[in-house]
């Protein structure tokens, strides 16, 4: 009698801590992650140019940077979830943007509008494309 109730309790202890874990992992699974290093694409539609101009870095899914080849310009900015693929961006300096993701259907880009012209962001797909030192 005490092995049947000793497995019972095994069995019961393991069903409810694989239902915590699942649980946990559904909701880790439903959050949007755009952390990490993103380049500038063509018209929001093709690959990015083999000259890359501009690059975002994301960090903490709130933290952003906007780099700028041709001036060596670096802004930092607060990226602001409003519902589920809809941010706004606060930038240190010049105006605020709003942005979603994803965009593009296919190519899962991070468009970006600020003062009513809309860029696009790809994920860097290689180290080819990882953004220049001044902007890290």
């Amino acid at each position: 009698m005490k092995k049947i109730s000793l497995i019972l309790l095994l069995a019961v202890s393991i069903t409810v801590f694989y239902c915590q874990s699942a649980d946990k992992a559904t909701l880790e699974d439903s959050k949007t992650i755009l952390e990490g290093n993103w380049i500038l694409t063509n018209n929001c539609t093709k690959d990015p140019s083999p000259n890359a101009t501009a690059w975002l870095l994301i960090s903490n899914n709130r933290d952003i940077k906007s780099c700028y080849k041709k001036t060596s310009s670096v802004v930092k900015g607060s990226l602001i979830k409003q519902s589920e693929g809809n941010y706004n961006i606060d930038w240190s300096e010049g105006p605020a943007s709003t942005a979603q993701y994803p965009v593009g259907g296919p190519l899962n880009l991070f468009g970006m509008n600020t003062e009513g012209v809309t860029v696009c962001y790809t994920r860097v797909k290689s180290a080819k494309q990882n953004p220049p030192t001044f902007c890290r």
